[in-house]
């Protein structure tokens, strides 16, 4: 291959993994904007119900799917690179019926053990009544444990395919269709059928299911239009597939290692949701309290560090195809690119959004949520905008080890982080308040990204320096977007907390100066040729015409 075709090659990465985080963006995008109205109607006393849920539902997602996504897209990858598309085509039918039928099982589970659980994540405080509103938003919300799982076995199927585009599509679309039903559904149980607030809540656990079928729609006319060249390709294959045996084991192998991966991926919002109530009342917080500080940490934080966390999501699906065929041909130069060239991106997107949510999370926080709590989020967003930093970036390094093989390892180090959130939860909130929970989060997954990338220099001779050199430019340039903020409150361009709207504007004029400041700042350094190999004009003009071709 030549200089030009590898570069090629390196940009179709990169734009390919950025047009998913795209995609996913819009799709958080969505989801962060709801919670202001969804909020609203439901009322912040109501939002630890719904979040609980979603913690719960994501573990016991990750379970039921077997870690059986990123295995199908590498195992789809590595034989459609051999141009084996009948082994293609019986992965895809065996993932589909091992996800649909753990999917059915987990979901009759969630809904069997919703009373105990719930009793147990609200702690010995709680009220009966608060009990059973746990437990039916559990009951509804186990619905999308069938739907979903299913779902993913045609996201990660064209993913194999390196169709990020299709990815990014489904998942807007499924945001898109969840919020619409949630906000409507909600809306008519609350305003026009007058019932209680709870209502909205379980229309919002059930506009899930909604969500996930609409997109079930989107790919069963995508694949009608794709499947069929794929077919084609495998009645005109001379040798015979893999023996189903075969591929089930190999599924297991990279589904099982992948299962406790994001077991533990989860361990700290898990963690946080079982025990943040117990401890911090058992110390002495007000319960009714504890419940508002939970939900701004696990909600509307939670929802603000998403969007860097697009990142992470994007380029762990991206980097997946194309590290298994530079892994299967043994092409050592084009692996390193590919790990350097992941960090690099995200770490130059994601550092300036982080330090922005960290300098003005104040008046971001006001913006979206409004000035009821508003000291309470300040200081926990503060805090969350840190771990959205970490918690961008350990996916990926997790995603990079399962696809280098480095699974029992992967596994181990994860083991590691979630003994460091066991060991360290409860003595940080115990001396340093309840941010104590999300400290404890940051040192979990500050220490799973040490032991993963120091893995990988070890075993594959990567190199970090140059990534580390940028990465401290990086900062050095959110300094000098620091201070321009700094000029505009010297020049008395505060914030604004009588106006919400006022606010926002405010806003958008210290992000758009930042922007300009942090852009100009590392193009002097030259950061953003090193990462991309383009100009940003040129990147633009890829991205839109890569959408054009789709």
């Amino acid at each position: 291959m030549t200089n030009e075709a590898k570069r090629r090659v390196r940009q179709s990465f990169i734009v390919g993994s950025l047009t998913s985080s795209a995609g996913v963006f819009l799709s958080k995008a969505i989801g962060l904007f709801y919670v202001v109205p969804f909020t609203a109607i439901a009322t912040e006393d109501n939002m630890v119900f719904y979040n609980d849920a979603y913690t719960y539902y994501n573990v016991l997602l990750q379970i039921c799917s077997a870690g059986l996504p990123f295995a199908i897209a590498s195992i789809i990858a590595k034989y459609a690179g051999r141009d084996d598309y009948k082994t293609v085509l019986l992965v895809r039918k065996l993932s589909t019926f091992l996800l649909s039928a753990a999917g059915l099982v987990m979901a009759l589970v969630f809904a069997l053990v919703s009373v105990p659980l719930s009793r147990s994540a609200l702690g010995p405080e709680a009220t009966a009544l608060d009990i059973t509103r746990m437990s039916v938003t559990f009951r509804i919300l186990s619905l999308a444990l069938f739907f979903v799982p299913l779902l993913y076995s045609y996201r990660s199927f064209y993913q194999g395919f390196k169709d990020l585009k299709a990815y990014a599509d489904s998942q807007v679309i499924e945001q898109f269709a969840r919020v619409a039903a949630l906000l409507g559904m909600g809306s008519l149980a609350v305003y026009a059928l007058k019932l209680d607030r709870i209502w909205s809540i379980y229309m919002a656990v059930l506009a899930t299911s909604i969500g996930a079928l609409t997109a079930l729609a989107y790919y069963v006319h995508y694949d009608r239009r794709h499947i069929g060249p794929i077919r084609r390709a495998a009645r005109a294959q001379k040798s015979a597939p893999m023996k189903g045996g075969d591929i089930l084991k190999e599924l297991l192998a990279f589904g099982i290692p992948y299962l406790i991966v994001a077991f533990f991926g989860n361990s700290q919002a898990l963690i946080n949701t079982q025990y943040f109530m117990p401890v911090t009342t058992g110390l002495g917080l007000d319960y009714e309290k504890a419940k508002i500080i939970k939900s701004i940490i696990n909600l509307q934080c939670d929802k603000l560090t998403s969007i860097p966390q697009v990142l992470g999501i994007g380029f762990s699906a991206g980097i997946v195809p194309y590290m298994t065929v530079a892994l299967d041909k043994r092409d050592m130069n084009e692996l390193h690119k590919y790990i350097r060239e992941c960090l690099d991106t995200v770490l130059y997107i994601g550092i300036p959004v982080c330090f922005c949510m960290l300098v003005l999370a104040r008046p971001i926080y006001y913006i979206m949520y409004g000035g009821r709590y508003l000291d309470l989020g300040e200081e926990c967003l503060m805090y969350s905008s840190m771990l959205g930093l970490c918690t961008t970036i350990t996916p990926i390094c997790s995603s990079m080890m399962m696809t280098l093989h480095l699974r029992k390892e992967s596994i181990f180090y994860l083991g590691v982080g979630f003994a460091v959130k066991c060991i360290t939860f409860y003595p940080l909130i115990r001396y340093t308040g309840y941010t104590g929970s999300i400290t404890s989060s940051i040192l979990c997954s500050a220490t799973i990204i040490y032991l993963c990338l120091a893995k990988i220099k070890n075993k594959f001779d990567v190199e970090y320096a140059a990534t580390g050199k940028r990465m401290l430019k990086m900062i050095l340039c959110c300094i000098c977007m620091n201070g321009i903020f700094a000029i505009f409150r010297l020049l008395g361009f505060g914030f604004s907390e009588t106006s919400r709207t006022t606010a926002l504007l405010q806003l958008a004029a210290y992000g758009l100066a930042g922007m300009i400041v942090y852009f100009y700042t590392t193009s002097l350094m030259k950061i953003p040729q090193a990462i991309f190999h383009m100009s940003f004009s040129e990147g633009i003009r890829k991205i839109l015409g890569k959408g054009r071709r789709a």
